[in-house]
């Protein structure tokens, strides 16, 4: 008999245990999915701090990523961190012996001058 009472005790106890839980998840999920979009310029912005120190495949990838960022966010030139960016990305490139004559979302433009000779640029 007393084993019969346990049982009563806990089944009614576990449903509203049960309820309160399936109720704090859904609460959670809910109040996750309207979070703010999160800004990732700060992060661009520190990376870009580090590319002086990388070597040039890593800046070509950053300057990849940060162009692949702005096509889909073109309001992020508006940004304050995207000239401070720009400008380090700028600056590592001429610790290559590069400079960037022009760069955008769809366009990075990059001449060496140590060449000699003349150089020519062909655009599509």
């Amino acid at each position: 008999m007393p084993s019969a009472l346990l049982h009563k005790v806990n089944t009614s106890c576990g449903r509203p245990l049960v309820l309160l839980i399936f109720c704090t998840v859904l609460l959670t999920a809910a109040s996750c999915s309207q979070d703010a979009p999160v800004n990732p310029m700060p992060q661009f912005y520190q990376e870009s701090q580090n590319l002086i120190t990388t070597d040039f495949d890593s800046t070509n990838r950053f300057c990849e990523k940060f162009r692949g960022y702005l096509k889909k966010s073109p309001e992020a030139t508006s940004d304050e961190l995207y000239k401070p960016t720009y400008k380090n990305m700028r600056n590592a490139y001429n610790e290559f012996g590069y400079d960037v004559l022009s760069f955008g979302a769809h366009v990075c433009i990059l001449i060496k001058y140590a060449w000699e000779s003349d150089t020519t640029i062909y655009i599509d």
